[in-house]
């Protein structure tokens, strides 16, 4: 199953209002990556993944804390994770595919940054 810290690809489409996204369906062009930030746990038995998206947009200034600069040479994944917007997926129906996994450093900001977001302190 799916590992907290994993580099997947997933259909991200559709998208609805300001919500990330903008590939463009018609073209096939529907995936893009995501980290996954649910525990290995939460994913089995679920079946669904929560992650942060990443974008290549090039609205995303690095010196934005809401976003962490990304770049993991095997996979070829590159861009800006947005730290702001979960998405929850069904791994499987929407296509999910693991292609690499992020450093515990990375994984620790993105962690603690959703920590920030869902805590009450």
């Amino acid at each position: 199953m799916i590992d907290q810290g994993a580099i997947i690809y997933i259909d991200y489409e559709p998208h609805s209002g300001h919500e990330m996204g903008g590939h463009d369906s018609k073209r096939g062009n529907i995936r893009r990556p995501m980290i996954v930030i649910s525990n290995k746990k939460y994913n089995q038995k679920t079946g669904l993944v929560l992650g942060m998206g990443v974008t290549s947009s090039s609205k995303m200034l690095e010196n934005n804390s809401l976003f962490v600069p990304f770049a993991d040479q095997e996979s070829g994944v590159h861009g800006m994770i947005s730290t702001i917007n979960f998405s929850c997926f069904d791994f499987d129906s929407r296509n999910g595919e693991v292609v690499g996994r992020v450093s515990d450093t990375i994984l620790n900001k993105l962690l603690k940054n959703a920590n920030f977001i869902l805590s009450n302190k």
